[in-house]
C-alpha cells in the first residue's frame, strides 16, 4: 500500500465521518430555514463532501499509477511548521470567546500567513483585516448566525 492510497483513504474516511456522524450530531440547526445556504449545516457538509471526493480521487489516481513513488524533498522546517500551526489553532480555539471572532481571527490569520512564509504587508494587511470583518458581517448580519464579538463588541455593534 503506497502513501497516496493511504492518504486518500484517510481523507475519504474523515469526510464520511464528518458528513454522517460529526455534523449531524455536533451542529444544531433549526427545523425550517428559508434558504438552505443559511443553514449552519450547509457549509460543513460542502467541506465534508469535497474532502470525500478529493480522497476518492487520490485513491483512484494511486491505483492507476504504475511507476514507483518518488519521495519529494521535505521542507527543512516542515515538522516545526505543522506543529506551530496546530499550536496556532489551539490558541485560536481558546481565545475565540474572549477576543471575539474578528480580533482573534485577525491575529491568528496574520500568524498563519507569516508561518507560511508570506512577508508582503500589502498582502497580509488587507487579508487579515478584511476577511474576518467580511465574514463577521456576512454571518452575523446577513445569515443571523451568532458570532462571538469579544472585546470588539462595542465597535462591531455599529457596523
Amino acid at each position: 500500500m503506497n502513501k497516496s492510497l493511504l492518504a486518500g483513504m484517510m481523507m475519504l474516511i474523515v469526510g464520511l465521518l464528518l458528513f454522517f456522524v460529526l455534523i449531524p450530531y455536533g451542529i444544531d440547526s433549526p427545523k425550517k430555514i428559508r434558504y438552505a445556504a443559511l443553514s449552519p449545516l450547509y457549509y460543513p457538509k460542502i467541506v465534508a463532501v469535497a474532502l470525500s471526493i478529493i480522497g476518492a480521487a487520490i485513491m483512484v489516481k494511486s491505483w492507476r499509477k504504475t511507476e514507483p513513488e518518488t519521495l519529494e524533498p521535505q521542507h527543512p522546517n516542515g515538522k516545526v511548521r505543522v506543529l506551530s500551526f496546530l499550536l496556532i489553532l489551539a490558541i485560536y480555539a481558546t481565545t475565540l470567546d474572549f477576543l471575539g471572532f474578528v480580533a482573534s481571527g485577525t491575529v491568528i490569520l496574520t500568524a498563519s500567513l507569516l508561518l507560511a512564509g508570506e512577508r508582503r504587508v500589502t498582502v497580509i494587511a488587507p487579508v487579515c483585516l478584511g476577511l474576518p470583518i467580511m465574514l463577521h458581517l456576512f454571518f452575523y448580519k446577513i445569515a443571523n448566525v451568532p458570532i462571538p464579538a469579544g472585546i470588539l463588541a462595542p465597535l462591531l455593534a455599529g457596523l
